[in-house]
């Protein structure tokens, strides 16, 4: 049994799933491409950070750890 005939079977039964997963394949590389954009973005364009509290335990390991840490300038384009 070939691929074309499975697919014929399926769509006479299931035709919404043969529609899903032609969306899905048509739409997977766009979003593939955005979360790598993603994922390699400079750190100057993060847009959330986390906040930590004065009276947090969790605060005083962290100002100890980055006590040293020098940021870089903002690049200038």
């Amino acid at each position: 049994m070939g691929l074309f005939s499975t697919i014929r079977q399926v769509w006479k039964i299931y035709p919404e799933h043969i529609i899903a997963t032609a969306v899905v394949l048509a739409v997977a590389p766009f979003g593939i491409r955005a979360a790598i954009k993603q994922h390699y973005k400079p750190w100057h364009y993060r847009r959330h950070y986390t906040v930590v509290r004065d009276d947090d335990p969790y605060a005083k390991v962290l100002e100890e750890a980055y006590k040293d840490f020098v940021p870089h300038k903002v690049p200038r384009f």
